[in-house]
Order: structure tokens, then sequence, then C-alpha cells
């Protein structure tokens, strides 16, 4: 089990050569980087670490499933925990602190009366509910069972008060493609339009920041997203190294503080790979993203898989999701127990 290589398939070998060519891609970028950020690049290399990790974490969980249907399920099972806990926290947070500026001096977003729980984020929890439901959804599709009504209920509920719209169309897609590949249209539509009526009850009070029609929030992102462009723009095959967005940040848009959670992060966690490992990386990773799918055996587990994975990719569109420490972590552990031995 504590052993790097002790369970050898082709499906392994398979994701972790499709994932080590993305990891040489953002090596070889990263060292690239020094040529023009010089030694500033340390703090990016952090980064690189981080996303190496992930490459360890998949290993130790295949190794622990080992072909095992009990701790493919137990899995599975801890997955909705997860949700549900990170859910229950957001509503601790909304009744001790409902106002969450007195974080933004420390580099947190503003956010009022929305569910932000642990994460100090509504969109990043409102994407671990999403998971959770799509989890809880798929087991109704199954079978008609009290608890998983009882999560269902809850989690759409406690999605609603985050006033997160990217988890809203995350959630409308993520179900879609259930509905779409498990052909139960009908109990699918039914959860949309519970979603939607709660949103249109939830209360707001003349609040701008929880407010569904809320502007601004859109204009910050079509800036971010113009300012990724314009790095993109300058160093377009390789880009800037992951993840320096930061110091190109900092050296070509305007002076950022590194404190700041969303220096080194985008909008779009795909204009992201492409500023930090270019047209090169971005087409490393989008290949292997597709091998992987093509890998995966016709059952239950990948309809779960793809059904989240499309979440995320919608998701990631207006949040730099993607690569979120708690999203890659549902992921891969979704993906391990989809793929076959």
């Amino acid at each position: 089990m504590f052993s790097f290589f002790q369970k050898k398939s082709k499906s392994k070998k398979l994701f972790l050569k499709y994932l080590s060519f993305f990891l040489l891609v953002s090596l070889f970028s990263f060292v690239l980087s020094y040529f023009y950020f010089g030694t500033k690049i340390i703090y990016g290399l952090f980064y690189l670490i981080r996303i190496t990790s992930y490459f360890i974490f998949f290993n130790y969980v295949w190794n622990y499933i080992g072909g095992r249907e009990g701790r493919k399920k137990l899995l599975i099972y801890s997955l909705i925990s997860v949700s549900v806990i990170s859910a229950i926290f957001g509503w601790i947070q909304m009744a001790i602190l409902p106002d969450l500026k007195i974080l933004f001096y420390i580099g947190w977003d503003m956010h009022l009366y929305r569910l932000a729980g642990t994460f100090f984020d509504p969109t990043f929890l409102g994407l671990i509910i999403v998971f959770g439901l799509i989890l809880s959804i798929f087991r109704l599709t199954e079978k008609v069972e009290k608890k998983y009504i009882a999560i269902t209920i809850f989690l759409l509920i406690s999605l609603a008060f985050t006033y997160a719209r990217a988890c809203y169309l995350a959630f409308f897609v993520g179900i879609l493609v259930i509905a779409l590949l498990k052909k139960k249209f009908r109990k699918v539509i039914y959860l949309a339009l519970g979603l939607v009526l709660i949103a249109l009850i939830l209360p707001t009070a003349n609040n701008h920041s929880n407010a569904l029609t809320r502007v601004f929030s859109i204009t910050a992102r079509i800036t971010n997203y113009k300012e990724t462009i314009q790095i993109i723009r300058k160093f377009p095959v390789f880009g800037v190294g992951y993840n320096n967005l930061c110091v190109a940040r900092n050296m070509y848009i305007g002076e950022e503080s590194f404190a700041s959670h969303a220096c080194s992060g985008s909008d779009s966690s795909l204009l992201l790979i492409l500023a930090t490992t270019g047209v090169v990386g971005f087409l490393v990773f989008i290949g292997g993203g597709i091998r992987i799918y093509q890998m995966l055996p016709k059952d239950d587990n990948k309809i779960i898989l793809i059904a989240s994975g499309a979440a995320v990719f919608t998701h990631s569109i207006f949040s730099n999701s993607l690569f979120y420490p708690w999203v890659m972590g549902y992921l891969i552990i979704l993906l391990a127990v989809s793929l076959k031995e």
C-alpha cells in the first residue's frame, strides 16, 4: 500500500503517463520562466509542488482501493459525507459570522449573508455541494431511498444559499449529463425546477452582494479574462511557467499583493493553463483528458465521474476551480474509483 508502484495495471499506467506529460511540460515551462523572471519564480515553485502532489495522491488512492468494490463504495459514501459536512459548516458560519468583510484585509473576498463555510468562499463551497448532489441524485435515479431524498433536499437548499450562479449552472450541467446517460429525465427535471424555485424565493434584502442579478462580479471577471489574455499573448507557446501568474501579473499588468488569493489565479481554469503552460501545455492537458475518458469502463462510476467533470468544467469557466485542492481531491478519488484494474 505504501509503495509508489505497488499496484500495476494498464489503466493506471496510462493515466500516470498522460499526467506525467502535463507535469513535464509544466516543469519545462517553469524552468524556462527563470530567464523571464529570475529568482522571483520561487513563489510559483510551491504551486508546481502542489500539482505534483496530486500525482502522488492518485497513486495512494488507487493502491488503497486495490480493486475492492467495498472500498470503492466506502469512498463514494465518504465523498457524500464531505459535501454534507461542508454544507453544515456553511450554516454554522452563516449563524456565527454572516459578514465576511472582516477577512478582506487578509486577502479574502467580501461576502454577506452567503454560505461560505470553512472555504471562506461561496463559489468553492457551492461546487463541493454540487458534487454531493450529483452523487445523491445518481443514487435516487437507481433507487428512491429516504436518506438520499433528505440529503438531496438539504444540499439543494444549501446550494441555493451560496448565491453562487456559477454553481447553479454547474449543477444543471451535471444533472443534465446524468439525465442523458441514465435516461431519467423526469426525476432530474423536477430537481432542477426545485433549485430554480428556491433561488427565486431567496431573501436578498436589497443586498447587492447576493442579488442574483448582480453585474459587478461579471465586470470583474471580464477584466480578469482580459488581463490573463494579455499575458497569454506575451508567452503563447510555453506560457509563464506553472504557476508564475502572480509574478507575470505584477510585471506586465499592475502591482498586486502576493498575499491576495486572486493574484496567482485566473477566473478561468482553461485560461490559467494557457497562461502558465502555453498552447503546448493546453493541448497536452486536453489530449490527456480525452484519452483518459476513452479508457473509462462503461459503468455507473463513469457516469458519476463524467457528470462531476462536466460540472467542474462549466464552473471553471467562471472561477479557477479546476486546480483547487479540494476539487482536485474529489475528482481524483472519483477517477481512481472509476478506472478498471
